[in-house]
């Protein structure tokens, strides 16, 4: 089972395909001429071989790039003898020459490129394929006249029959049906690839006829393949799919398209223009120019490759929806209440290359023009972890009313942050900066004391982000993190915010730790869970799984990097983390369940500062599921804001009497497929333990009833159903 989940695996791959079952759809196209699979076989025998002989690890055999590029050059051997009439011996001697030589190229470009922002894609194949093209190109003739027999499209009909055939293309089966299955494939697993690779392959062909049109002799029809993949890599695979990568997509189908045409001009006796090698170079091209800010720009590199296009942008999206795109998130470096005196593009000082900065000082004002509770000499603490790189601590403060404009930022201290980045604290007092450079920092370490120095007419701090360490580098965006607010200041500061950024005049404190709730969220021990279910009522379709007394079972338990993973057989995990500020839900991986969806509604965070009356607002984690779900979520790509929110608030915390932590979630805007309010129960070391969820007519609720400790790690030697 393992060995046919890699077979799969490595056929997909360079299709970013990696559901084993899907990709296992290739397998079946090449069934069109049984040589190719017998051959793609040997090739993936002869990569292993390789890899073995390299040492090249596990996880790099995974990955799969030497056995994808030794199974499409056996693949191109076995294409190339289709009617060569040579022996077996000596068509089983080129084949395994070919897959050496693709395997180990494909080896020197992912150790070349491991460390640049280029994809390895084919190299191997691509390289290996044009030799040998090149060399054996009587081979080749006979190759092309055995099996390509393309009429020239003329109607509607022709035209889809042309674009399948270039489909089979990539797996030199220019037939119908092998195109009909690889477009299945596609379609199966990403309805935008196949959406974005369609508008490849057609901007590409419309270049095509125009050069044809200038009178330019152009074989545009045979290599169409190389519009569809740049198309698809482009415009939805190696970066997250939106309106701008739609528009990536057909230019990706025209670069490729144009350089086809070079490709033919260029090496007329060549095989490259008909093999990948366009799409392959416009690919490189495309990361390299998309990627040319230094900064994050409109277009976002796709990192995860597993996941089809659309999950990946949704869970791209929703972690953005948290926290924002790469923007350094900051805690509040004063303690207690203090107000935003200053914001971003503020008006007094906080404009041009400065205007990404907050001020800090204490709310209440008093008679005398001090505040009543003045911010001056209030310790500083380290905004987020990272080194001291710059400070400065002898510049005199100034008195009340006068700035020292010889001095812009007064004494200071930047730090070059762990994350990447830069901050900076100024207007600090003289003589208290209490650390040194080269120090390294966490929001737990002092550093210095509010003052006055700089330019600073009145006791204040200054905090901003910059993108270089120099004093005078531009400032950059960023949040404050795990801090409170008060929407209703009659009510307390009642509102915990995982990031944000607080406007002019807000009154904001960092959030301190309740023990007893970190100490519940922190101390979920890994084992099996028994759920009991209760239903009443007419339940929505996504949620009819499970019955009056259905028994459910799940796993919990700790990944490589210390997340917990609750696990229903078959039906989907659940990704949590235990963050420095909240247990929250990190991701959603084909989640069918009831219960891991209920669990992801009603606790999608559980901030460790929880008390009774908090309540925080989280965007609604569970992503549209199934055929309808898919085109809807086609759809969300192309919305700025797609999200629903929920609004969580803490009903009650444990304490020495009460052992749970109850969490109260409901949706900002009712809607009729999703709970109108869910319950959910945390109890220490058992986790949720209870999960009630209220619907406009119905009612669904989970109880545990038995919780089996287990070992922290899954073990995959003997995989059992539960469930």
């Amino acid at each position: 089972m393992v060995r046919l989940r890699f077979l799969s695996l490595a056929l997909g791959n360079p299709f970013f395909i990696k559901s084993p079952w899907i990709a296992g759809l290739f397998w079946l196209a090449i069934l069109r001429d049984i040589r190719f699979p017998i051959f793609a076989i040997m090739g993936l025998v002869v990569a292993d071989a390789v890899a073995w002989g390299l040492g090249i690890n596990e996880p790099v055999k995974r990955a799969g790039a030497l056995r994808s590029n030794a199974i499409f050059a056996s693949i191109a051997v076995a294409w190339l003898t289709t009617a060569s009439g040579a022996s077996l011996e000596l068509q089983v001697a080129v084949e395994a020459a070919a897959a050496v030589a693709a395997a180990l190229i494909a080896a020197a470009f992912v150790r070349g490129l491991r460390d640049t922002i280029l994809p390895p894609l084919g190299w191997g194949f691509y390289l290996v394929g044009g030799v040998l093209f090149t060399l054996f190109s009587i081979w080749t003739h006979t190759a092309l006249a055995a099996t390509v027999h393309w009429p020239r499209p003329h109607d509607a009909l022709s035209w889809g029959e042309s674009f399948l055939r270039s489909l089979g293309m990539l797996f030199f089966l220019p037939k119908v049906e092998v195109g009909a299955v690889v477009a299945l494939a596609i379609l199966l697993w990403s309805r935008l690839m196949f959406l974005t690779g369609v508008i490849g392959w057609i901007c590409g062909i419309g270049l095509g006829l125009m050069l044809e049109r200038l009178g330019l002799h152009y074989l545009w029809l045979l290599a169409a393949h190389n519009y569809f993949l740049a198309g698809m890599l482009l415009g939805s695979v190696l970066f997250l799919p939106g309106r701008g990568t739609t528009l990536i997509a057909a230019v990706a189908g025209v670069a490729a398209s144009f350089l086809t045409a070079y490709f033919q001009y260029l090496f007329p006796s060549s095989a490259f223009a008909f093999l990948p090698v366009p799409a392959a170079l416009t690919v490189w091209l495309g990361v390299a120019a998309l990627l040319l800010r230094d900064d994050v720009g409109y277009f976002r590199r796709n990192m995860d490759n597993d996941a089809p296009p659309e999950v990946a942008w949704w869970n791209s999206a929703y972690w953005i929806e948290r926290f924002g795109s790469h923007e350094p998130l900051f805690v509040v470096p004063v303690p207690g209440l203090v107000r935003i005196t200053q914001g971003f593009e503020g008006q007094l000082s906080h404009i041009g290359r400065w205007r990404h900065a907050l001020d800090f000082q204490r709310p209440v004002p008093a008679a005398d023009g001090l505040p009543e509770s003045s911010i001056w000499e209030a310790p500083v603490y380290a905004p987020a972890p990272g080194t001291v790189e710059r400070l400065r601590n002898d510049i005199p403060d100034n008195p009340l009313g006068i700035s020292n404009f010889a001095e812009m930022w007064g004494n200071h201290v930047v730090i070059r942050l762990d994350a990447g980045g830069w901050a900076m604290l100024a207007h600090l007092r003289q003589g208290s900066v209490a650390t040194y450079i080269g120090a390294h920092v966490d929001p737990s370490i002092y550093v210095g004391l509010v003052g006055n120095s700089g330019r600073s007419p009145t006791p204040h701090l200054h905090l901003h982000a910059q993108i270089a360490p120099e004093l005078s580098a531009s400032t950059r965006p960023f949040r404050l993190a795990n801090f409170l607010s008060a929407p209703d200041p009659a009510a307390g500061f009642l509102r915990w915010n995982a990031a944000g950024l607080p406007p002019v005049g807000a009154d904001v404190m960092a959030a301190p730790v309740n023990p007893y709730a970190h100490g519940a969220m922190t101390s979920i021990a890994p084992g099996t869970t028994v759920w009991q279910v209760e239903a009443e009522g007419r339940l929505p379709q996504a949620f009819r799984r499970y019955g009056q007394g259905s028994v459910v079972r799940v796993r919990i338990f700790l990944d490589e990097i210390g997340r917990h993973l609750f696990r229903s057989y078959r039906d989907g995990t659940l990704v949590t983390s235990t963050d420095p500020d909240a247990w929250r839900l990190h991701e959603m991986r084909a989640v069918s369940c009831p219960l891991l969806k209920l669990i992801a509604f009603g606790a999608p965070s559980i901030p460790y500062a929880a008390v009774k009356g908090m309540t925080w607002i989280e965007p609604m984690p569970l992503r549209p599921y199934g055929l309808i779900g898919s085109l809807k979520l086609l759809g969300l790509t192309y919305v700025d804001r797609p999200f629903f929110y929920l609004t969580c608030a803490c009903t009650g915390v444990p304490d020495d009497l009460n052992k749970l932590l109850t969490v109260e979630t409901t949706p900002v805007i009712a809607h009729h497929e999703l709970p109108t309010k869910v319950i959910c129960q945390v109890e220490r070391l058992r986790g949720p333990v209870e999960v009630e969820a209220f619907f406009d007519s119905a009612r669904l609720c989970f109880t545990m009833f038995s919780f089996e400790p287990g070992l922290p790690f899954e073990r995959r030697d003997r995989p059992r159903r539960e469930g």
